[in-house]
């Protein structure tokens, strides 16, 4: 049955390319699961070292990167769900194009970003060697309720589960109080000195998702030295940092998608505010999103103030008067053509302005759409 299953996963993803409808993260995963519900447990797509999940709010997209940059910096072959596409069907997409169909040589490593709901399914269905918990905060409170429920859930999980190991942060409270009684080992992230970081690496990314990995590599028994040099060449995830060049003007991505988020980069803007002219704002509700937006007006208004002050301000998305009107109450001016739910029509505005280095914040779908128009490319 899992041959079958990887014959028709393949012609989709070709499909998918042959008609240019995007990456193909998700939809050769969800036909699979339809053909083949048990193909997760199946022992043919398991790679021969381990799997490692990574979960969390935020950081696990890069997080992720960075393992699989560290893990193939020393010569093994990993497999990851590279686009982003952390539910059920992008796991098993990633999965079953990572499985050979004909040769024997299958992964070392799989080394996959999961959605915190998500992540206890996953753990009843694919036998994983180690799990890496970034964080959990206010997300999406329409879609997952509160955050003790979901850390229930993990726990449950990891005890029910057969895990090697796990990697977390004891700077959190909840995860101190977090009980696991399966026999993995548990190391803490935290344990890794400040101090001990580059200070490039720390400049580039957030000081927690490196220590996540120098902890989970060090197990898999990857030196802590040879680590820090395999990253000094990583490059961000895709709308974490990253600068794309549109019409002359250079958009730096900075994805915003819950008050954890929108406050760590604004934190990291204001560092280098200086090197940018204008700040673009994009709020979108969509699905992946959420519904409930109210999560803005969690964000400190004096550090939204601080961060804008001095700078010309777009907002965007549809729910970009929504955002409007929390940068209003943080007191932040914005001239009124500034504000439009059409990115378009934001887009033409500053073109039309001397604007040649913007930050854009937007959240989750509105950074798959607006990344896309700039390089013409689809994510999911």
């Amino acid at each position: 049955m899992l041959f079958l299953t990887l014959l028709i996963t393949r012609f989709l993803e070709a499909f998918i390319r042959l008609l240019s409808l995007g990456s193909g993260g998700t939809w050769p995963g969800h036909v699979a699961l339809k053909l083949y519900p048990g193909v997760l447990s199946a022992s043919g797509i398991s790679p021969s070292i381990g799997t490692v999940l990574i979960s969390g709010t935020n950081g696990k997209t890069t997080t992720t990167k960075m393992l699989c940059h560290v893990l193939r910096g020393k010569g093994f072959v990993v497999t990851t769900n590279a686009s982003g596409a952390n539910l059920l069907n992008g796991i098993a997409s990633s999965l079953l194009s990572g499985t050979p169909l004909f040769d024997k040589r299958r992964a070392d490593y799989a080394v996959l970003e999961v959605d915190e709901f998500t992540l206890p399914t996953v753990l009843e269905q694919l036998k994983v060697k180690g799990i890496v918990l970034l964080n959990l905060s206010r997300d999406q409170l329409d879609r997952y309720g509160e955050t003790d429920l979901i850390l229930e859930r993990w726990e449950k999980a990891v005890n029910e589960s057969e895990i090697n190991y796990v990697v977390l942060d004891k700077s959190f409270e909840y995860f101190r109080e977090m009980s696991f009684t399966s026999g993995a080992e548990v190391l803490n992230a935290e344990d890794i000195p400040e101090e001990t970081l580059p200070e490039d690496l720390k400049e580039r990314f957030h000081a927690k998702n490196i220590k996540a990995v120098l902890t989970t590599a060090s197990f898999l028994g990857i030196p802590f030295e040879e680590t820090v040099l395999l990253l000094t060449d990583f490059q961000a995830a895709y709308g974490r940092g990253e600068i794309i060049d549109f019409g002359g003007i250079n958009f730096h991505l900075f994805l915003a998608k819950n008050p954890a988020s929108l406050t760590a980069n604004l934190k990291a803007f204001e560092k280098r505010k200086n090197d940018f002219d204008a700040v673009l704002f994009i709020l979108n509700d969509n699905i992946p999103d959420g519904r409930d937006v109210s999560w803005i007006y969690d964000v400190e208004p004096l550090l939204i103030l601080s961060a804008c002050a001095g700078k010309e301000i777009y907002v965007s998305g549809v729910r970009g008067f929504d955002m409007a009107v929390r940068l209003d109450y943080a007191g932040v001016p914005i001239l009124e053509e500034n504000v439009t739910t059409s990115v378009p029509e934001i887009m033409k505005r500053i073109k039309k302005s001397s604007v040649k280095n913007i930050a854009v914040f937007p959240n989750y779908s509105a950074m798959l759409d607006f990344r896309k128009m700039l390089t013409g490319r689809k994510i999911l």
